[in-house]
């Protein structure tokens, strides 16, 4: 195996267990994450834990202001309507293109991995938690037969993920989940896309506005006195 290999692999292990830190609150946001801590905690050399904080950073994860160094990425309520209003574009248009409604090996594929996130939620294990959430709306994107849409939607997965990972402290999320899960999967045995976009949608609102709650301050009253609804 090559160094070049080896480092490669290094960096995307220390990213791994950064981006759990993160996901999981064990690093919360505006907290500072050194080059430093990364040597010294994980046993790295300095190249390893630069190219981590810049593939974080990357990710959206982290951000990085001179004289200041790296710290876990607080995403303020605007930025937060921006990357939610890409995710449901991408939700959206990918639920409504599914091509395959008839496929029985990938319904029982998404099927399984409904029930892996169920039996990781029943046993509290939150990595596992999170890994099969992820399996599972890989797998329900894959119906749309088109990688391009996948990767796109991964992609504005993984800038949300420390959006999105509070909620995973808190039973009532993670339940509500698994019913939304089970009820997209007889969506699409009905083959009723339109309202599989629209569970889509909804799916992603309750972990958006816990984040915006926790971190983002009161939401905005407008001139004329009514609150906005940043949630729907």
């Amino acid at each position: 195996m090559s160094e070049k290999t080896t480092s490669h692999g290094k960096v995307a292990a220390v990213v791994r267990e950064l981006e759990h830190a993160i996901i999981f609150g064990r690093i919360l946001p505006r907290q500072r994450v050194t080059e430093d801590e990364i040597v010294h905690g994980m046993h790295v050399k300095r190249h390893v834990a630069r190219d981590a904080l810049m593939e974080l950073e990357r990710l959206g994860m982290i951000m990085r202001e001179p004289y200041k160094g790296a710290s876990v990425r607080l995403y303020t309520r605007d930025e937060v309507r921006d990357l939610y209003e890409v995710r449901e574009v991408l939700h959206r248009e990918a639920a409504l293109r599914i091509r395959r409604l008839h496929d029985a090996d990938w319904i029982q594929d998404l099927e399984r991995t409904q029930k892996d996130h169920e039996a990781a939620v029943a046993t509290r294990d939150l990595v596992a938690v999170f890994n099969a959430n992820k399996a599972f709306h890989d797998t329900l994107f894959q119906g749309t037969a088109n990688g391009y849409f996948v990767q796109a939607i991964e992609y504005s997965n993984a800038l949300t993920h420390c959006v999105r990972s509070h909620a995973l402290k808190h039973q009532l999320f993670l339940d509500q989940a698994c019913a939304e899960h089970r009820a997209m999967i007889e969506t699409l045995k009905a083959g009723d896309l339109t309202a599989l976009a629209r569970q889509c949608i909804d799916h992603m609102q309750p972990a958006r506005r816990h984040y915006e709650e926790q971190f983002c301050g009161p939401t905005p009253v407008p001139a004329d006195g009514l609150a906005t609804d940043h949630g729907t």
